[in-house]
């Protein structure tokens, strides 16, 4: 792997453990190696989701791992309007 590779995955693991900190209580915590494993597993099966429809157990892994990686508290932070003014 490449270290600009390297150095994005370094970037949103340290989100991710922010993150977990937080709001990952129940979840399993993941190492930096379990982590990008992971990403890259969800990155290949997006991939092959805008080809073909998924089915049921991919869509599952999905959830799974979108729970794992806390992409679902990234997404609702996201989503949340603004307090700022």
């Amino acid at each position: 792997m490449s270290s600009k590779s390297s150095d994005v995955y370094d970037y949103y693991y340290e989100n991710y453990l922010i993150l977990y900190n937080l709001y990952g209580r129940g979840r399993p915590r993941v190492t930096r190696e379990q982590y990008e494993e992971l990403d890259s597993e969800l990155m290949a099966i997006v991939a092959k989701a805008e080809q073909d429809n998924l089915e049921h157990d991919q869509f599952t892994r999905v959830r799974d791992i979108e729970y794992i990686l806390m992409d679902d508290v990234a997404e609702a932070l996201l989503d949340r309007p603004s307090t700022s003014t």
